[in-house]
């Protein structure tokens, strides 16, 4: 009898996939962008352009502003322009492929493959920054999202900074996943990632959900601190939450 996929090769699997099938488009899902329709340039652009207004908000000026982690790095679309404001960029993701096009991309910024559901390839008190966005929502447990985010709060220095993204709740259609489930289902059964994608237009692609209460309580609980927390573009009913540690 074959044993059952652990829950964490099984999201592990699923972001291999989508490395191979629209790596750009699924680190940044921009619907006229799919089936490979980003250009590089362009996707790379867009990039500078959040961390630019990110760091105006957040205080911090180009230059050496010490260690940085963009958590779900993918190809590298934030880490390559945290290099403008960072002495030391660290990336890391669940997907070998997404990371090993990372490190081509731009081999001046550190990557790491991260397949556990901690960060203890990192000290306590690392970090000076640490920013996740359109990444959090895709971690197959709520459990599991507030498990990084205090992650992110160890290994984030005293008085450093986290920003992080999380919708605030789900329309019923994200919340049933039907796309995702049916993937997931023919993909056991033998059908191709490819054929899948291209032909029947189905991901793997999952979204979770936190309450401001949930993040709030989940980021006091771990000795940090909610300064701001603010409704943002990146998907609907999405916000962004600023922390400081204390």
């Amino acid at each position: 009898m074959s044993r059952p996929v652990p829950k964490s090769a099984a999201t592990q699997q699923e972001w291999e996939d989508l490395a191979e099938l629209d790596p750009l488009w699924a680190i940044l899902s921009d619907e006229k962008k799919k089936f490979g329709r980003w250009d590089l340039e362009e996707f790379f652009a867009s990039g500078e352009r959040e961390i630019d207004d990110l760091m105006e908000v957040c205080g911090f000026r180009q230059g050496s502003n010490g260690r940085v982690l963009d958590f779900g790095c993918g190809v590298g679309r934030l880490s390559r322009a945290l290099r403008s404001y960072f002495q030391e960029v660290y990336g890391v993701d669940i997907s070998g492929e997404m990371i090993k096009s990372a490190k081509k991309y731009t081999p001046s910024c550190k990557f790491l493959v991260n397949q556990t559901d901690n960060l203890h390839l990192f000290q306590d008190d690392f970090f000076d920054f640490v920013y996740s966005n359109i990444v959090l929502q895709h971690q197959r447990t709520r459990d599991l999202a507030k498990a990084y985010i205090r992650e992110f709060i160890r290994v984030t220095r005293p008085k450093g900074m986290i920003v992080f993204q999380l919708p605030h709740k789900l329309k019923l259609r994200q919340a049933l996943q039907p796309r995702r489930r049916l993937y997931s289902l023919l993909r056991r059964c033998g059908f191709s990632a490819t054929g899948l994608y291209n032909r029947l237009h189905l991901n793997p692609m999952r979204t979770i959900c936190l309450s401001p209460g949930e993040v709030e309580e989940t980021v006091s609980s771990a000795g940090a601190r909610l300064v701001r927390s603010y409704p943002d573009n990146f998907n609907v009913h999405s916000m962004s939450y600023v922390i400081t540690k204390e």
